[in-house]
């Protein structure tokens, strides 16, 4: 059944709220490193946290959301261009980080199955959306869902583990070089 694309942006904004101010199950769980999909490299899941935090500011404020403010205020743009560039350049990172592919891939991946579903939700109801301020008026709440998260992941990245990579001055970069000629020579 066809949601209205209102009922859909109602749906994300409780979302919103109920993510706000509380760490949301998805973000606690993958702060712990528990990913049910199995993901992860070698064992560990740093690379997962690097994707929560990239795919989502991606998908957010970073990539997809100027692109289509952009499209949205360009004449040459119609609404129907607008819904399928937000569903080319949307859909397929939100499956990365939330649908699953039983049995290879029993849960949601990255544990965003809510971010999964909603983007299925809009998709979904993008045929009852008849103007670009209705289509504004939807993806701006979703913008917001999916900024939000990407604040929760950007908050509970390992961030202290840079301090393992300092950046490097110029004075240590010519002992270096000066070093890595003695051992030339020998």
């Amino acid at each position: 059944m066809v949601k209205h694309w209102r009922d859909v942006k109602n749906e994300i904004e409780e979302e919103i709220d109920r993510i706000w101010w509380q760490e949301p199950e998805e973000v606690t769980m993958s702060r712990l490193g528990i990913f049910p999909s199995g993901a992860g490299t070698d064992g560990q899941v740093l690379g997962n946290l690097l994707f929560l935090v990239s795919d989502t500011q991606a998908m957010g404020w970073w990539t997809i959301e100027p692109a289509i403010r952009s499209a949205i205020a360009d004449p040459l743009f119609t609404l129907e261009h607008c819904k399928r560039m937000w569903k080319y350049l949307t859909v397929h990172m939100a499956k990365l980080l939330g649908d699953t592919d039983p049995p290879k891939c029993p849960a949601p991946w990255l544990n965003l199955p809510k971010l999964v579903e909603l983007c299925n939700d809009i998709v979904d109801s993008l045929d009852t959306v008849e103007t670009k301020e209705e289509f504004t008026d939807l993806i701006w709440s979703w913008e917001n869902y999916v900024n939000r998260l990407n604040k929760w992941f950007s908050l509970v990245f390992p961030w202290h583990l840079g301090l393992d990579f300092p950046r490097r001055g110029q004075e240590e970069i010519n002992e270096l070089v000066r070093l890595s000629l003695i051992w030339e020579k020998q």
